[in-house]
């Protein structure tokens, strides 16, 4: 069987590892195809490599701010019986695939999150192809029990669908904050120039909807309510230059650009609150790890891992979406509220053990096997 993906993130590499691992003791070989970023992931500097995968060059086609892309890799899944893609209309190639399926070529299944939970009305043609074709493959690998609802919700038989359990290796994020040496956290706090008691942290991708505008102003709010209060930015993207320059404006905050793994570690260990007012994805797996509280708002946006956020529970989920000074607000009292933070971080505890990529990879496996024996 094979995974054909438009680009290896780096948060991947370990899952897949773990997938080749576990589909090569029961004799399935897997062949995993992968290519470049288009422009706009490319600014993310989140790219990994492979030694036993396959590299492509994808051809990338543009018309005006879209991107669709080819991805030439038909000769390597000459003897393959199942190919699994990811879910997108930019990819070309999943269209004469599906079409080869029909033919009975071979099997064909997505993963994704069932829709684009980030369209807005512009999509909604988009959306109608998604969803037609999404109803003709042969197996969904979606991304947890809520893309699942989704897959069936647009008609397509629940017991045809895997739900993997989206997640990145957190038991080696733990395993690196224990064995991090306090001197490191002490000699880190030095080099950023950190004074206050009370500092917060975003780590992610630089865009629209992330909302980063959005989470600047609410920073300056808080500033004036708790006076010690400093920013820690990790990411890269588009909206990167609004960040530069509110480092360059304000003494409190500080970019660090993007880190990945156990690069950013360090930084969560200096952090209290873990930031992000917009679009939350596997980010909110990186805070239960790390213990660091996530707080977002209740934007539409989100990918399907907000379902990991239990409001109170584990993290904040502001009601209020278009005011910066509610956000603030709420920052600013589990700053000085070390009762409910503390529970915060108890549950972040509680969540980190339950999702794993090691029970990824798990449903995973078991999700392939059920597709192929599936006729």
């Amino acid at each position: 069987m094979a995974v054909v993906q438009k680009s290896l993130p780096q948060y991947r590499q370990r899952f897949f590892e773990l997938l080749r691992k576990q589909l090569d003791e029961i004799g399935i070989e897997f062949v995993l195809i992968y290519g470049q970023p288009g422009s706009a992931d490319a600014t993310k500097k989140d790219t990994g490599e492979l030694s036993w995968a396959h590299k492509i060059h994808n051809k990338i086609f543009r018309f005006r701010s879209r991107e669709a892309y080819w991805q030439p890799c038909l000769g390597l899944l000459r003897n393959v019986d199942l190919v699994i893609v990811e879910q997108a209309n930019k990819l070309l190639i999943n269209y004469v695939l599906l079409v080869q399926h029909l033919l009975g070529v071979r099997k064909l299944a997505f993963w994704g999150h069932g829709k684009n939970f980030q369209a807005h009305g512009g999509n909604r043609f988009s959306e109608l192809v998604k969803r037609f074709i999404s109803r003709r493959v042969h197996w969904w690998f979606a991304y947890n029990e809520l893309s699942a609802r989704v897959v069936e919700d647009n008609g397509f038989p629940g017991k045809r669908i895997t739900s993997v359990q989206n997640a990145v290796d957190t038991r080696r994020l733990v395993e690196v904050r224990r064995n991090t040496d306090p001197g490191i956290i002490e000699g880190l706090t030095g080099e950023l120039g950190l004074k206050g008691r009370n500092v917060c942290i975003y780590v992610g991708g630089m865009y629209a909807e992330k909302r980063i505008k959005f989470l600047l102003e609410a920073c300056v709010l808080v500033r004036e309510k708790i006076p010690d209060f400093e920013m820690i930015f990790i990411g890269s993207g588009i909206d990167k230059s609004l960040v530069e320059e509110a480092a360059y404006e304000h003494n409190w905050v500080r970019y660090i650009g993007p880190k990945f793994d156990k690069e950013k570690v360090p930084y969560f260990m200096l952090s209290k609150l873990s930031l992000m007012p917009g679009a939350v994805g596997l980010v909110v797996l990186d805070a239960f790890a790390l213990e660091v509280p996530l707080v977002t708002t209740a934007v539409s946006s989100h990918g399907p891992e907000i379902e990991y956020l239990e409001d109170d529970v584990n993290g904040v989920v502001v009601a209020e979406t278009e005011d910066p000074a509610t956000y603030a607000s709420t920052v600013a009292c589990l700053l000085k509220d070390d009762g409910i933070r503390a529970r915060l971080v108890e549950g972040c505890r509680a969540s980190r053990d339950r999702y794993t990529v090691e029970e990824m990879a798990e449903r995973f496996t078991t999700g392939i096997l059920a597709a192929l024996e599936r006729k």
